[in-house]
C-alpha cells in the first residue's frame, strides 16, 4: 500500500508521541502539521482506514503496519539519497531529490540499489539505514 508524503508526515508525528509512551492528540498533530484540526481529523481517518493508526477516544496510536511503513519509507529515502551522492550529487540536494520519488520506488529496486552500494549502514547525513 502506498501513502503520500503528507500521510508519512502524520505517521512520523504520531510515532514521535507514541515513542514517548504517550498517545498523539488531534490538536497536537494539527499544530505540528500546521493545518486545522478538521483537516488533521480527515487525514487521521484515512490513516485509520489504511490500518496505519488506531483511534481510541481522543488517543491516536500508530499500529505495527504504520511503523513498518515508516521503516520502509525511511529506508527507501536513505538508500536513494546514498545512490544519488554516489553519482556525484551534493548530499543536501540528494535528500531533496530523493523526497520527490522515494515513496514511488518499488522495494525490489531499493534492495538492488542497497546491494549495489555495498549495503551501507548510514546515509550521507550519518543516519542509520534501517
Amino acid at each position: 500500500m502506498k501513502i503520500s508524503h503528507r500521510e508519512l508526515q502524520y505517521l512520523l508525528i504520531i510515532k514521535k508521541y507514541n515513542d514517548d509512551g504517550k498517545p498523539a492528540r488531534l490538536t497536537n498533530i494539527a499544530k505540528e502539521v500546521e493545518v486545522s484540526p478538521a483537516s488533521a481529523y480527515e487525514e487521521i481517518n484515512h490513516l485509520s482506514e489504511k490500518g496505519m493508526v488506531t483511534k481510541e477516544k481522543s488517543e491516536i496510536w500508530i499500529t505495527n503496519n504504520g511503523i513498518n511503513y515508516i521503516m520502509k519509507a525511511v529506508r527507501a529515502h536513505r538508500v536513494i539519497e546514498s545512490f544519488l551522492v554516489k553519482l556525484g550529487v551534493d548530499k543536501d540536494e540528494a535528500c531533496k531529490y530523493s523526497q520527490q520519488f522515494d515513496l514511488m520506488v518499488p522495494d525490489e529496486i531499493v534492495e538492488k540499489l542497497y546491494e549495489f552500494l555495498g549495503k551501507p549502514h548510514n546515509c550521507p547525513h550519518g543516519e542509520d539505514i534501517p
